[in-house]
């Protein structure tokens, strides 16, 4: 008896006249006591990114490989941007703050040679003293800006060559303007370090 093969009522019952006929599954016995269903039957499908998966029974919890490795290959470009952003965030606002205080050093040292007019603009001790001031030559000044890393600033003051008037009792071309320039630079990685310039331009005036 435990080789016969025993099929469920529900097969052996016919759909009633005027009823249509449902697909119910259909069961055998082996000859170990095993009760199987059809492959045919018992084949479902499951929905994954790649479409449909057939499953043969098995169940559609959970991912497959490929998965896993897609989500993570996303994850690991997402994470890339984001730390992108934060790292270039970080860089834009630390040249900010570099651009702002060489943008006032350099503003201070030029309202300081202005006040002193076109006369006083002259590199020697008294203006430009030590040890805040290095004379370079008869023309250059250099200092150093402790706020900034390895600051370093130059101030270059010479006469205008293209600026002239001309003198009416003489009606020879004089000069009477003056250029002064303010440079300051500091160091850093490539991407951080930066240079910061202003120019003016002071007149002879009786």
């Amino acid at each position: 008896m435990g080789g016969l093969g025993i099929t469920s009522a529900s097969q052996s019952r016919r759909s009633a006249p005027g009823r249509p006929r449902t697909n119910r599954a259909v069961w055998t016995r082996n000859g170990t006591g095993e009760s199987k269903m059809k492959d045919s039957e018992r084949r479902t499908g499951c929905l994954t990114l790649a479409g449909v998966r057939p499953t043969l029974g098995r169940s559609c919890a959970g991912f497959t490989l490929i998965e896993v490795l897609v989500a993570a290959v996303v994850l690991a470009i997402g994470l890339v941007g984001v730390s992108s952003m934060v790292y270039y965030g970080v860089l834009s606002h630390q040249k900010s703050a570099h651009y702002t205080i060489a943008g006032q050093k350099a503003m201070q040292e030029m309202e300081r040679i202005r006040d002193t007019g076109y006369l006083g603009a002259i590199v020697d001790a008294t203006h430009f003293p030590s040890p805040t001031y290095t004379i370079v030559d008869s023309g250059t000044v250099g200092f150093s800006v402790p706020e900034l890393t390895n600051g370093q600033g130059t101030i270059t003051i010479a006469e205008d060559t293209e600026a002239q008037a001309i003198n009416p009792a003489t009606g020879q071309p004089y000069q009477n303007m003056k250029r002064v320039t303010v440079t300051i630079g500091w160091g850093g990685s490539r991407r951080s370090s930066g240079a910061y310039n202003l120019a003016t331009l002071i007149a002879n005036r009786p």
